[in-house]
């Protein structure tokens, strides 16, 4: 009996334990599927999480590690944290929370920018003893830091435009009353020169004439940053306009520098404005002497160069043996108000007026090497092609000369009689007046001798686009010559059909020269 007793307990206990491992054999299985899912979940993360022991060392990390930093999770161990910071030293592991932007260098060297956050928790070793790691989380900020980079650099970029806008629209304010007054000193002076017999006086009005020349560039230098396009756009020989200018400029900067010409045989011909173009040459003869304080040399070189079948370009090359410009502002001397000159000594906008220049003739200028032994800058126009035998030849228009009766239209006595005193000078015959209602008059009176009206821009209280309507009414072929103190209106221009816009001030003989151009019907 007592053996049956037996052996249904040991029955019922395999039964039993059956039923308990069954049930523990289910359990552990759902622990373990959890696990894996848990890991899976853990390692897919975008994030990476990672856990540091006390000395910033990796215990361990997900896989979104080699995303980050390059390295497998299973390399990463025993890795120090630090040595992926560009600042190692900007990390403090103390008792708190830490969270800041960093940035990373990954195993490639590539640079990252992280969001990271790190928090001390307590656990136990394996000898049952307590230790502080760091669990942490690292986020890749990389694309979010960028565009706050990018859109730093536009309102920094934003800022110097409103700067330069604020200072285009001062000088243009200030420019008309400026420029009028420049002009009536120049004519004064070229008055007087022109009536004395003293070499010495006539020596004096032509250093006045100079000088005031570069205060009209001192004006335009602001005004031209807020072109649109050049004022005076033409065909312009490149061997002839250095003929001319490089002897000039030579004389300014003394006779401690000298100047070499490498220019072709072949005519280049490039599409500008002259007087802008001799500003940039201006501007780099005079950094080149500054560059090379006592004595030195200055090399100009030109040719054409091929970049496709369809596109040449005019490269001009302006060399120094001066000390070099720094690596790291190669491109900042070309911004507004930029400059390395000693207080007093530069505005900043020499450069970047080249720059602007440049650009408005659709051409491109940069820094093409420099070192210690000197700096080439390379400047690259669009190349023209020699003009259509039909162009305008200086030579021959003012040998055969027109001769015409121009209506004056000016608001400021003494500047219609200076201007008065020139044309006749030139053997024009001039007819005058102040306001539209006088302009008409004379206009009317002379109707079939005058073909030219030269007028300001600014007529009181006349609205100048209502007295060119009102002239054109009454001789629908007028030509018209605006000369003002404000810089051209394309706008204008185009819509009144006005033949020539000279700003102020002018030479004489150019304003002869343009009336002659007109009179031929030359287009510009």
């Amino acid at each position: 009996q007592s053996f049956i007793v037996r052996v249904t307990i040991l029955m019922m206990g395999a039964v039993l334990g059956g039923f308990i491992s069954r049930n523990n054999l289910s359990a552990i299985q759902k622990i373990i599927n959890s696990e894996a899912r848990y890991q899976n979940l853990v390692h897919r993360l975008p994030e990476m999480l990672f856990m540091l022991d006390k000395r910033g060392v990796f215990l361990w990390a997900n896989m979104t590690v080699y995303s980050l930093l390059g390295v497998p999770a299973t390399v990463v161990v025993k890795r120090r944290l630090r040595d992926f910071l560009c600042e190692p030293d900007s990390l403090k592991l103390d008792k708190g929370i830490t969270r800041g932007t960093y940035e990373i260098k990954d195993q490639n060297g590539d640079r990252k920018f992280v969001d990271l956050v790190l928090q001390p928790v307590t656990q136990r070793d394996a000898d049952n003893r307590t230790e502080t790691v760091w669990e942490g989380i690292m986020t890749d900020i990389t694309d979010r830091e960028l565009a706050i980079s990018r859109r730093e650099e536009m309102v920094a970029r934003l800022f110097e435009y409103k700067k330069i806008e604020s200072m285009s629209t001062l000088a243009s304010g200030m420019a008309h009353d400026f420029n009028n007054i420049l002009q009536t000193v120049s004519d004064i002076s070229s008055m007087v020169a022109v009536k004395t017999a003293e070499e010495e006086t006539k020596k004096r009005m032509t250093l006045i004439s100079d000088t005031l020349l570069d205060a009209k560039f001192l004006i335009s230098e602001l005004m031209t940053l807020g072109k649109n396009r050049p004022v005076n756009y033409k065909s312009i020989h490149v061997q002839q306009f250095f003929d001319m200018v490089v002897p000039l400029f030579s004389d300014q900067i003394g006779a401690n520098y000298q100047v070499a010409l490498k220019l072709p045989a072949e005519p280049l011909y490039i599409k500008g404005d002259i007087d802008y173009l001799k500003r940039i040459v201006q501007n780099l003869f005079i950094n080149a002497r500054d560059a090379m304080p006592g004595n030195g040399k200055i090399t100009l070189e030109g040719f054409i160069e091929t970049k496709d079948e369809l596109h040449k370009v005019v490269v001009l090359r302006f060399s120094d043996t001066g000390c070099g410009i720094p690596a790291d502002i190669t491109e900042k001397i070309f911004e507004p108000f930029f400059t390395t000159k000693k207080p007093g000594k530069g505005t900043g906008l020499g450069l970047a007026l080249v720059r602007q220049i440049i650009n408005l003739h659709g051409g491109q200028v940069f820094v093409e090497n420099t070192s210690t032994r000197g700096t080439t800058f390379r400047i690259e126009l669009p190349y023209l092609g020699p003009p259509a035998p039909n162009e305008e030849d200086t030579a021959t228009i003012m040998k055969v000369r027109i001769n015409s009766t121009i209506l004056l239209l000016d608001d400021d006595a003494k500047i219609r009689d200076i201007l008065k005193f020139f044309l006749r000078e030139f053997k024009y015959t001039v007819c005058e007046a102040s306001t539209l209602g006088e302009g008409a008059t004379q206009l009317t009176a002379h109707r079939d001798d005058c073909r030219l009206l030269i007028m300001d821009w600014k007529l009181g209280e006349d609205d100048p686009i209502k007295v060119i309507k009102s002239l054109r009414a009454i001789n629908p072929e007028l030509i018209i010559i605006v000369i003002s103190g404000y810089p051209a209106k394309k706008k204008s221009i185009e819509e009144m059909n006005i033949y020539q816009w000279i700003t102020k001030p002018y030479d004489k003989n150019q304003l002869d020269f343009e009336i002659q151009r007109a009179l031929h019907r030359i287009p510009k």
